[in-house]
Protein backbone atom coordinates (compact mmCIF):
# COMPACT_ATOMS: atom_id res chain seq x y z
CA UNK A 1 0.00 0.00 0.00
CA UNK A 2 1.15 3.38 -0.26
CA UNK A 3 0.91 4.92 3.07
CA UNK A 4 1.49 8.51 3.97
CA UNK A 5 2.67 9.34 7.50
CA UNK A 6 2.18 12.95 8.60
CA UNK A 7 4.80 13.79 11.24
CA UNK A 8 8.49 12.04 11.04
CA UNK A 9 8.38 11.79 14.93
CA UNK A 10 9.30 8.49 16.67
CA UNK A 11 5.81 6.91 16.45
CA UNK A 12 6.06 7.80 12.85
CA UNK A 13 9.34 6.75 12.64
CA UNK A 14 8.62 3.04 13.82
CA UNK A 15 5.33 2.51 11.86
CA UNK A 16 7.56 3.06 9.08
CA UNK A 17 10.26 1.23 9.37
CA UNK A 18 8.02 -1.83 9.70
CA UNK A 19 5.86 -1.00 7.28
CA UNK A 20 8.39 -0.71 4.60
CA UNK A 21 9.72 -4.01 5.68
CA UNK A 22 6.44 -5.28 5.12
CA UNK A 23 6.48 -3.57 1.73
CA UNK A 24 4.33 -0.75 1.35
CA UNK A 25 6.05 2.52 0.22
CA UNK A 26 6.21 4.92 2.62
CA UNK A 27 6.24 8.89 2.07
CA UNK A 28 6.73 11.53 5.24
CA UNK A 29 4.53 14.54 5.18
CA UNK A 30 6.27 17.70 7.86
CA UNK A 31 6.14 21.02 8.06
CA UNK A 32 9.66 22.10 8.25
CA UNK A 33 11.59 19.66 5.72
CA UNK A 34 14.99 20.97 6.64
CA UNK A 35 14.19 19.92 10.34
CA UNK A 36 16.08 16.96 12.59
CA UNK A 37 13.37 14.81 12.10
CA UNK A 38 13.10 15.02 8.47
CA UNK A 39 17.12 15.04 7.65
CA UNK A 40 16.73 11.62 10.47
CA UNK A 41 13.67 10.43 7.88
CA UNK A 42 15.86 11.28 4.76
CA UNK A 43 19.08 9.40 6.07
CA UNK A 44 16.65 6.05 6.92
CA UNK A 45 16.28 5.89 3.10
CA UNK A 46 12.31 7.71 2.95
CA UNK A 47 11.28 10.00 0.93
CA UNK A 48 10.46 13.27 3.01
CA UNK A 49 8.29 16.14 1.36
CA UNK A 50 5.66 19.01 2.47
CA UNK A 51 2.57 18.43 3.38
CA UNK A 52 0.52 18.72 0.72
CA UNK A 53 3.08 17.18 -1.52
CA UNK A 54 3.11 14.36 0.53
CA UNK A 55 -0.17 13.48 -0.71
CA UNK A 56 -0.25 12.68 -4.30
CA UNK A 57 -2.79 9.28 -4.26
CA UNK A 58 -2.02 8.22 -0.80
CA UNK A 59 -3.80 4.92 -0.16
CA UNK A 60 -3.57 5.23 3.87
CA UNK A 61 -2.61 8.78 5.81
CA UNK A 62 -1.33 8.33 9.55
CA UNK A 63 -1.61 11.22 11.79
CA UNK A 64 1.50 11.06 13.77
CA UNK A 65 1.54 14.67 14.38
CA UNK A 66 1.01 16.35 17.68
CA UNK A 67 -2.74 16.43 18.03
CA UNK A 68 -2.14 20.59 18.69
CA UNK A 69 -1.32 20.78 15.37
CA UNK A 70 -3.86 18.96 13.75
CA UNK A 71 -6.23 20.95 12.45
CA UNK A 72 -3.28 22.95 10.74
CA UNK A 73 -2.29 20.42 9.29
CA UNK A 74 -5.36 19.76 7.76
CA UNK A 75 -5.50 23.34 6.44
CA UNK A 76 -2.31 22.97 4.79
CA UNK A 77 -3.42 20.12 2.85
CA UNK A 78 -5.80 20.67 -0.07
CA UNK A 79 -7.33 17.39 -0.38
CA UNK A 80 -9.75 15.19 -1.12
CA UNK A 81 -9.81 13.21 2.20
CA UNK A 82 -13.09 10.78 1.16
CA UNK A 83 -10.59 8.80 -1.54
CA UNK A 84 -8.15 7.27 1.61
CA UNK A 85 -8.35 5.57 5.15
CA UNK A 86 -6.84 7.71 7.60
CA UNK A 87 -5.46 6.42 10.86
CA UNK A 88 -5.61 9.03 14.08
CA UNK A 89 -2.63 7.90 16.24
CA UNK A 90 -2.54 11.55 18.27
CA UNK A 91 -3.90 12.21 21.70
CA UNK A 92 -5.46 15.53 22.86
CA UNK A 93 -3.03 15.66 25.77
CA UNK A 94 -3.48 19.37 26.94
CA UNK A 95 -5.15 20.21 24.04
CA UNK A 96 -9.43 20.29 24.10
CA UNK A 97 -11.02 18.71 21.26
CA UNK A 98 -14.40 21.14 22.18
CA UNK A 99 -16.88 20.61 20.54
CA UNK A 100 -15.91 17.15 19.87
CA UNK A 101 -15.56 14.55 21.80
CA UNK A 102 -12.11 13.10 21.00
CA UNK A 103 -9.37 14.30 18.96
CA UNK A 104 -10.52 10.96 15.68
CA UNK A 105 -13.73 12.75 15.73
CA UNK A 106 -12.35 16.23 15.10
CA UNK A 107 -10.01 14.97 12.68
CA UNK A 108 -12.92 13.07 10.86
CA UNK A 109 -15.23 16.17 10.80
CA UNK A 110 -12.33 18.38 9.72
CA UNK A 111 -11.05 16.11 7.03
CA UNK A 112 -14.74 14.30 5.99
CA UNK A 113 -12.80 11.21 5.57
CA UNK A 114 -12.78 7.86 7.28
CA UNK A 115 -11.10 7.77 10.47
CA UNK A 116 -10.27 4.76 12.71
CA UNK A 117 -8.48 5.53 15.50
CA UNK A 118 -5.46 3.19 16.38
CA UNK A 119 -1.54 3.24 18.13
CA UNK A 120 -2.18 6.12 20.52
CA UNK A 121 -2.43 3.64 23.59
CA UNK A 122 1.06 2.99 24.30
CA UNK A 123 4.60 4.29 23.73
CA UNK A 124 6.81 3.85 20.67
CA UNK A 125 9.31 1.51 23.06
CA UNK A 126 6.16 -0.79 22.64
CA UNK A 127 5.47 -0.40 18.71
CA UNK A 128 9.24 -0.91 18.39
CA UNK A 129 8.63 -4.17 20.63
CA UNK A 130 5.72 -5.31 21.45
CA UNK A 131 6.41 -9.02 23.27
CA UNK A 132 6.75 -9.39 26.71
CA UNK A 133 8.48 -12.63 26.87
CA UNK A 134 6.00 -15.24 25.46
CA UNK A 135 3.26 -12.52 25.40
CA UNK A 136 2.43 -10.47 22.77
CA UNK A 137 0.19 -7.08 23.58
CA UNK A 138 -2.58 -5.47 22.15
CA UNK A 139 -3.18 -2.61 20.12
CA UNK A 140 -6.86 -0.94 20.36
CA UNK A 141 -9.09 0.23 17.31
CA UNK A 142 -12.39 1.92 16.56
CA UNK A 143 -13.72 3.25 13.36
CA UNK A 144 -17.22 3.32 11.73
CA UNK A 145 -16.11 1.61 8.37
CA UNK A 146 -15.30 -2.52 8.47
CA UNK A 147 -13.58 -2.50 5.69
CA UNK A 148 -11.14 0.62 6.58
CA UNK A 149 -10.64 -1.29 9.82
CA UNK A 150 -10.02 -4.69 8.57
CA UNK A 151 -7.26 -2.52 6.48
CA UNK A 152 -5.77 -0.88 10.03
CA UNK A 153 -6.20 -4.33 11.36
CA UNK A 154 -3.73 -5.41 8.97
CA UNK A 155 -1.26 -2.81 9.66
CA UNK A 156 -1.64 -3.53 12.98
CA UNK A 157 -0.29 -6.93 13.18
CA UNK A 158 2.37 -5.94 10.78
CA UNK A 159 3.99 -3.86 13.64
CA UNK A 160 3.48 -6.69 15.59
CA UNK A 161 0.81 -5.97 18.13
CA UNK A 162 -2.19 -8.13 18.31
CA UNK A 163 -5.55 -5.65 17.21
CA UNK A 164 -8.35 -5.46 19.24
CA UNK A 165 -11.47 -3.95 17.76
CA UNK A 166 -13.19 -1.28 20.22
CA UNK A 167 -16.35 -0.40 18.52
CA UNK A 168 -17.03 2.76 16.86
CA UNK A 169 -15.59 5.86 16.33
CA UNK A 170 -17.38 6.99 18.66
CA UNK A 171 -15.35 5.35 21.39
CA UNK A 172 -12.48 6.70 20.58
CA UNK A 173 -12.65 9.00 23.49
CA UNK A 174 -12.01 5.96 25.70
CA UNK A 175 -8.64 4.81 23.88
CA UNK A 176 -7.74 8.56 24.39
CA UNK A 177 -8.27 8.25 28.18
CA UNK A 178 -6.48 4.80 28.40
CA UNK A 179 -3.53 6.45 26.73
CA UNK A 180 -3.29 9.31 29.35
CA UNK A 181 -3.56 6.67 31.89
CA UNK A 182 -0.34 5.16 30.14
CA UNK A 183 1.25 8.44 29.66
CA UNK A 184 0.23 9.78 33.89
CA UNK A 185 2.45 6.03 34.63
CA UNK A 186 4.68 6.07 32.43
CA UNK A 187 6.49 9.90 32.67
CA UNK A 188 4.39 11.07 36.30
CA UNK A 189 4.59 8.15 38.49
CA UNK A 190 8.11 6.70 37.56
CA UNK A 191 6.92 3.70 35.62
CA UNK A 192 9.03 4.27 32.82
CA UNK A 193 8.07 3.54 29.01
CA UNK A 194 8.78 -0.08 29.58
CA UNK A 195 5.35 -1.71 30.70
CA UNK A 196 1.83 -2.33 28.38
CA UNK A 197 -1.77 -2.56 29.25
CA UNK A 198 -2.74 -6.35 28.25
CA UNK A 199 -5.91 -8.26 27.58
CA UNK A 200 -6.46 -11.78 30.15
CA UNK A 201 -8.68 -14.29 28.94
CA UNK A 202 -9.64 -16.75 31.47
CA UNK A 203 -9.94 -20.38 30.43
CA UNK A 204 -13.30 -21.97 30.60
CA UNK A 205 -13.65 -24.79 32.53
Amino acid sequence: MRITILGAGNIGMAAAMKWREAGHTITFGVRDVQSQKAYDAVGEGFTVLPFQEAMVDPEVVLFAVPFAIADEVVKAIRSDWENMIIIDATNPVNTPTEPFDSAAEAISAWTGGEVVKAFNTTGVANMRNPNYGDKTIETFICGDDEAAKKVVTQLAEELGFIPVDAGSLEHAAMLENLAKLWITLAYKQGKGPHFAFTLLHRQKS
